[in-house]
């Protein structure tokens, strides 16, 4: 494995990673990737992307309460012009890391169904899915006791398409609404 000593080819590397990310990418999403072959330690891993940042090579977004890293255009300029210096061995293990972390998050965050009390005899469901990231629904409903919370949780995760596609039909008054509408 490589050992990265030079400070602008680790600073590649957390561009390389941002970009090909491909999405809005948090601190500890680059921090995961990266930390996964050690390249360096973790403190000079953070060292070297807040100097990205301070020399507007990597932008912070500060949207909902999370700091979401992006190439400027100047970033991305340097990227394009500088990328090939990174082995082509680490980019090849880096973009393996990055689908496989990305295809873990996707089926974690996909369905989700939880219940909590909201006193102390009646309990609330919390049901979502979502696609790519993008929530295509979020209930938040009060379910009377704790086992009918659970067992509205057990039944949505076991089917939650069919649940979507019976709201949608519900909603729409149409009948044959599908899935994948």
């Amino acid at each position: 494995m490589y050992t990265f000593t030079d400070p602008s080819e680790v600073k590649l590397i957390i561009m390389y990673i941002i970009r090909n990310f491909s999405e809005a990418i948090d601190n500890g999403q680059i921090t995961d990737i990266f930390m996964d072959y050690e390249f360096v330690d973790y403190f000079t891993m953070q060292k070297y992307l807040d100097e990205l940042v301070e020399m507007r090579l990597v932008e912070v977004d500060r949207h909902s309460g999370l700091r979401l890293y992006f190439l400027t255009a100047h970033g991305q300029e340097a990227y394009d012009a500088y990328m090939k210096k990174i082995p082509v061995s680490v980019r090849e293990k880096l973009l393996l890391s990055i689908r496989a972390y990305k295809k873990k998050e996707r089926s974690e965050a996909d369905i989700s169904a939880t219940y909590r009390p909201l006193n102390e005899l009646s309990y609330a469901a919390d049901l979502s899915i979502r696609e790519s990231g993008f929530p295509l629904l979020d209930i938040h409903m009060s379910v009377g006791g704790k086992e009918t919370a659970r067992e509205v949780c057990r039944r949505f995760r076991e089917n939650p398409q069919k649940t979507y596609a019976a709201l949608l039909e519900i909603l729409t008054g149409h009948e044959e609404v599908h899935e994948t509408e």
